[in-house]
């Protein structure tokens, strides 16, 4: 089966991806294909830590209360 790639940036990425590695057009491909579907992205992961934050910031937020929780009417810490 053979693909056609007629996008020069592409092409000088793959020439590119194969020199680093030492390895074949093909190789190069390869590899670069199965990374990208072994790894998710960047952005779903971007998303997952913004999430486990969010989780994060709102039980410590339900824990603690205010300020008014953590200091006398001094300002002194309880």
């Amino acid at each position: 089966m053979a693909i056609n790639i007629k996008n020069e940036r592409t092409v000088e990425a793959v020439k590119q991806l194969a020199a680093f590695y030492g390895m074949s057009y093909t190789a190069a491909i390869e590899k670069a294909a199965q990374d990208t579907l072994r790894n998710p992205r960047t952005d779903q992961r971007l998303a997952q830590i913004l999430e486990i934050a969010d989780a994060y910031r709102n039980q410590a937020k339900s824990e603690i209360g205010s300020d008014h929780d953590l200091y006398d009417e001094n300002g002194l810490y309880r």
